[in-house]
């Protein structure tokens, strides 16, 4: 049956048309948006002929219309609250310590003219492997050039390094004879004196967990802020692959996705401990077992919004916290994480050859050579863990770089499934050092696989000179292998502890051409190239199929919602080194335009009629975490 003329909102033309649905491609001239839904798909004669009295006629004047992007593995919300409170310096922005020196003295100084004694200074993004000329960070260097009197902390890009002045050890109480924290070090001098750098979360937490935290309207609007630059870069559904509730962030991610112009849909993926307690039925011989925890799992995936001076750690197994659930259709619960490795910037992947032995591995902080990194969890604990949540009916998200995590994470999702064929379309996250037959394995047990190859693009000179070597790094995430193992496949960029801002554009161009910014003919295992096809199928309808939301986003496809990006020029037209030039002109998300070329604000009027309703004020107030009950009673 046509539909109704009457419900037709939009009608689109005049430009190129990419449905990226295969069976719907040559004859889409057209498309009519009604309902929030794509209502039709055609040529222009089938599709006018649906025109009613209120459509509106958008004319693409020659551009395309592709389905909005899905990023499958993002840091979404921890990338929001970082900006909230940290400055940026990153190796994407600047490229000279006299540029990055320039903004630390700037925010150092207009710090200091503020009377206001509990101010720091936080600074993150220093990155020698994109800075070669950034000094060795110390307290007493920190000490010597920038005002001594002001706490002041500097946050590697990874996030799993910091470096303090005296100031803020003496404002955290953090000395000489303090304790070190469980999965953290207070890096010590051969004196037993603290240097002032600080490794992993809990010891960086344990100092920059005094700072002063932005208000909750100030989070709010880095939040939305957040929100449109995805929007701005083409992104209609977002993830968050860290996410840990708490009351306030609750309430502010309901707050936020209630509003009828939040621009994006955000897949919630619970960072989730190991099985400790917890007790496995076996269906077969009605046994327990108990798993045991190697390693502390935050210890490798730094939460930013856990900065405060009572912050909670992970909660425990069984324990209840506060659920999101299906809030509404642009916020939701999508599964767990689980962290089974660390990262190649801190020498703490699990990798089966050891790191290089360099003076930027020292610099980076790795351990003592030969390093091999670490396994976060034991195998019966990663197997424990597996089970309990797939037999919950849970996707699971394992990030997993180094060739040891990954064979760890293998045979545990082999057990599993052995049975109990895979329907939760499980995954596995980053893959950088994945050999060609993991990858055939995790094709035959139908696994769900998320590349980080856009970190050829700033690190792949630095990976092969001082942590890998050039055999290693020319196997990076080698993703037409998983194109030959038939693995629905995706790729992803992982802010905030990578440089810049979501661009799936420049991801895309690095997944074709696997080469470094400024060195475009020169590239690392060039036989694991893509396809602009592949690389735009990962962005759009393999990402949807991740997120268990095929039927209803990742291509233009009538009944499908109607989330929409219109580029500047056609991806299939442009040559692969140019790809970042295509511009993003509009997105539409449930079929209505976010007017990005007016770039909004948080719409406060909105807001606080929201935080009014008495539900969400008597339970903010009861639940005073973030210090929102004296903000909210202003409003």
């Amino acid at each position: 049956m046509p539909p109704e003329k009457e419900k037709i909102d939009y009608i689109l033309f005049g430009g190129s048309i990419l449905t990226m649905d295969e069976d719907n491609q040559a004859t889409a001239e057209a498309i009519a948006i009604g309902e929030k839904k794509i209502v039709a798909v055609g040529t222009m004669e089938d599709v006018f002929s649906l025109k009613g009295g209120k459509t509106k006629m958008i004319y693409l004047n020659k551009q395309t219309l592709m389905p909005g992007f899905i990023e499958p593995h993002q840091h979404a919300i921890l990338t929001a609250l970082t900006n909230s409170q940290f400055t940026n310096i990153s190796g994407a922005t600047y490229r000279t310590y006299q540029e990055i020196r320039d903004v630390m003295e700037k925010k150092m100084k207009d710090i200091a003219g503020v009377q206001d004694s509990s101010k720091w200074g936080l600074f993150f993004g220093w990155d020698p492997e994109l800075v070669p000329d950034l000094p060795t960070l110390s307290a007493a260097y920190l000490d010597d050039k920038f005002p001594s009197n002001i706490p002041m902390a500097v946050v590697g890009q990874s996030g799993h390094v910091a470096w303090v002045n005296s100031e803020a050890l003496k404002v955290a109480n953090v000395n000489n004879d303090t304790a070190q924290p469980v999965g953290g070090t207070y890096v010590k001098d051969k004196e037993g004196n603290l240097t002032g750098q600080l490794l992993e979360e809990p010891a960086i937490v344990g100092v920059i967990g005094k700072a002063n935290r932005p208000s909750p309207i100030e989070i709010a609007g880095s939040v939305w802020k957040q929100w449109r630059e995805y929007a701005s870069a083409g992104f209609t559904t977002v993830t968050e692959l860290a996410y840990t509730p708490s009351v306030a962030l609750c309430l502010l991610l309901k707050i936020i996705f209630a509003l009828e112009k939040c621009p994006i849909r955000l897949a919630l993926y619970q960072l989730i401990p190991p099985v400790e307690d917890c007790r496995l039925e076996s269906e077969a011989s009605g046994s327990k077992t108990k798993s045991s925890l190697a390693l502390p799992p935050r210890s490798c995936c730094p939460r930013f919004d856990s900065y405060s001076e009572d912050a909670d750690s992970l909660p425990k197994s069984g324990a209840e916290v506060p659920s999101i659930g299906d809030f509404n259709d642009k916020l939701w619960e999508a599964g767990v994480k689980i962290i089974a490795d660390g990262s190649p910037h801190t020498g703490t992947s699990a990798v089966r050859e050891p790191y290089l032995h360099t003076h930027l591995a020292e610099t980076l902080g790795f351990p003592p050579a030969p390093g091999y990194g670490k396994l976060n969890y034991d195998t019966k604990a990663m197997l424990d863990t597996i089970r309990r949540y797939h037999n919950e009916g849970k996707q699971i998200a394992i990030h997993s770089h180094g060739e040891r995590a990954i064979e760890q994470v293998l045979k545990c999702y082999e057990e599993v499934l052995a049975n109990d064929p895979c329907t939760m379309r499980h995954r596995m996250e980053h893959l950088g050092l994945a050999t060609q037959g993991q990858i055939a394995r995790a094709g035959k047990i139908k696994l769900a696989l998320s590349f980080f190859v856009d970190q050829l693009r700033f690190y792949g000179l630095t990976f092969k000179d001082g942590i890998f070597g050039e055999s290693r790094v020319n196997r990076w995430t080698p993703l037409s292998e998983a194109t030959k193992s038939d693995v629905t496949w995706t790729i992803h960029q992982d802010q905030p502890t990578f440089p810049g801002q979501a661009t799936p554009f420049a991801n895309m161009k690095t997944a074709i051409t696997r080469c470094q910014r400024d060195h475009p003919n020169t590239p690392f295992g060039p036989e694991y190239r893509v396809s602009i096809d592949e690389a735009l199928k990962a962005y759009t309808v393999n990402a949807a199929w991740q997120l268990h939301k095929e039927k209803e986003v990742g291509s233009i496809t009538v009944g499908k919602k109607a989330d929409l990006v219109v580029l500047s020029e056609n991806p299939y037209n442009v040559e692969p080194v140019n790809l970042e030039r295509i511009q993003v002109i509009e997105t539409f998300l449930n079929g209505c335009p976010n007017e990005l070329a007016k770039f909004q604000n948080l719409p406060k009027t909105d807001f606080q009629i929201l935080v009014r309703q008495q539900p969400i004020r008597e339970a903010t107030c009861a639940q005073d975490q973030w210090g929102w009950s004296s903000e909210l009673k202003a409003l």
